[in-house]
C-alpha cells in the first residue's frame, strides 16, 4: 500500500498525504501504485495510468535514465499546506501538460523537481576502444579517395600531389 499518497480514481488524483513534502517517482508513485493496483480488485478495474520508460542497463555500468509517465489524464496534488514539495526523478505526461494540480484551498506550495543529469543525453556509451577504432579508421582511410573542394581529406591529397611533383623536378 501507498504510504505517501491516496488514490481518487473518479477524479483521476494521486493525493500526497498529510506531512508529505517529497517523494520519489520511480518508488513512491510507480512501484507503490502498481503494487496497489495489482493487490486491489476495485482499482485494478481502471487502467493503470503510470507507465515507465528506460531503466535499462546499456553498458559500462550505465542505465538509461527512467521517466514515469502519467498517463489519461491522472494529476497529483500535493497536500494541502504551505509547502516546498521535492520530487525526485523524471516526471511527465503523455499529453505535455503538467503533472500536478492545484491544491484545495489558498495555499502556497512550491515544486521542487530533481531530475537526473543524464536525462536528456542521446546516443549511446562510447568506450575508449571505440575512439580507438574510429580514429584509426579515420587515418588509415586512403587520401585517393577525398576530393570534395575544402575538405581536410582534399587538402592532404593536394599536398601529397604537390609533394610528388616537387620530388620529380
Amino acid at each position: 500500500m501507498a504510504q505517501k499518497m491516496t488514490y481518487d480514481t473518479n477524479n483521476k488524483l494521486f493525493i500526497l498525504n498529510t506531512g508529505v513534502t517529497s517523494f520519489d517517482v520511480v518508488v513512491d508513485l510507480y512501484s507503490d501504485a502498481k503494487e496497489d493496483w495489482l493487490s486491489d480488485p476495485l482499482m485494478n478495474k481502471f487502467r493503470f495510468p503510470i507507465m515507465a520508460i528506460g531503466g535499462q542497463a546499456i553498458g559500462g555500468g550505465q542505465v538509461i535514465s527512467p521517466y514515469i509517465v502519467l498517463r489519461y489524464g491522472w494529476k497529483i496534488r500535493p497536500q494541502e499546506a504551505d509547502h516546498t514539495l521535492t520530487v525526485a526523478g523524471n516526471l511527465i505526461t503523455d499529453d505535455e501538460t503538467s503533472p500536478f494540480t492545484s491544491v484545495l484551498g489558498d495555499y502556497q506550495v512550491t515544486i521542487k523537481s530533481i531530475v537526473s543529469s543524464s536525462s536528456l543525453t542521446a546516443g549511446v556509451a562510447i568506450s575508449a576502444t571505440d575512439i580507438a577504432n574510429i580514429a584509426g579508421g579515420v587515418w588509415d582511410e586512403p587520401i585517393a579517395d577525398h576530393a570534395t573542394t575544402g575538405s581536410v581529406g582534399k587538402t592532404l591529397k593536394d599536398i601529397k600531389t604537390r609533394a610528388t611533383l616537387a620530388s620529380l623536378k
